[in-house]
């Protein structure tokens, strides 16, 4: 074979390999282009891989109005505001007379079913409140003793849902506590919540809405605060405001002295001046 024919063949397989390298060149280029593009978007459904919307029933009203209320509006009511009217009495705590001198009084105590709230427990509380050297025997005019059910009592303290404490009180009011005659009536939403301008706790305000009410069937009228900065009466309408006094629970804060203030009321922003008489 001559020099000629060796050169044209040499030249010819060099140019399959450069075209065989050309084209792995490009189609491996090809490969990594288009992995590049799926990975940087994904690729659409075709027709008929679609997935179809689900049918879904049109909401009903409550529905609407659970998904748009807030979550506070959405939780149960508190049992506390909606009682049976009917009654379970409280034992009573000691057969002790509480009180050294004064008229002798007898009480009973009484929470209304269906509250979730406890006779025994508000039983206790109301005895130790009258029985505190604070309290309204602090005077020496009055004595008092719990009796049960049936005890012929002189007075009753009721806790009573905000709908009974109405009934019981002969009045629309709901908003707190009452004395009508001898029913000495304790709204039992106050008894949970307070009110948020009471300066002291919530034992507290309870002391002061027992000792106001049992007040009350004790003859005592409304007074006010006397001056800025002072001890409240605790028959001020405290419920509804202090008056710039200092909130007070006790008749006798100090066990001897009467704290008192000029006679008056404070009133409510939703009652007339004649529903004042028994806060």
């Amino acid at each position: 074979m001559g020099r000629l024919q060796r050169n044209r063949r040499l030249r010819k397989r060099r140019r399959l390999v450069f075209f065989a390298i050309l084209i792995l060149m490009a189609g491996t280029g090809l490969y990594f282009a288009l992995g590049a593009a799926d990975a940087e978007k994904p690729q659409a459904f075709d027709q008929d891989e679609r997935i179809p919307p689900t049918t879904v029933a049109d909401p009903s009203p409550s529905d609407i109005a659970s998904a748009e209320a807030p979550a506070e509006t959405q939780a149960t009511p508190p049992l506390y505001f909606s009682g049976t009217g009917t009654w379970t009495y409280a034992e009573p705590v000691s057969a002790a007379v509480v009180g050294s001198a004064g008229t002798l009084l007898t009480y009973n105590v009484a929470v209304e079913d269906g509250l979730a709230l406890d006779a025994a427990e508000f039983g206790a509380f109301v005895h130790a409140t009258l029985a505190d050297p604070r309290s309204w025997t602090a005077g020496g005019g009055w004595r008092f003793e719990q009796v049960g059910e049936g005890g012929n009592a002189d007075f009753t303290v009721y806790l009573a849902s905000p709908e009974q404490r109405a009934l019981l009180c002969g009045s629309q009011n709901t908003t707190v506590s009452c004395r009508n005659g001898d029913n000495v009536v304790i709204n039992s939403a106050r008894w949970i919540t307070g009110v948020e301008h009471w300066d002291g706790t919530l034992d507290a305000y309870r002391q002061y809405a027992v000792n106001h009410e049992v007040g009350h069937r004790l003859g005592h009228g409304h007074e006010v605060c006397p001056q800025d900065g002072a001890l409240s009466p605790v028959m001020a309408q405290q419920t509804y405001q202090l008056a710039g006094c200092v909130g007070n629970a006790w008749p006798y804060p100090d066990g001897t002295t009467y704290v008192s203030g000029p006679v008056g009321d404070y009133g409510g922003p939703d009652l007339p001046p004649d529903d004042f008489v028994d806060r």
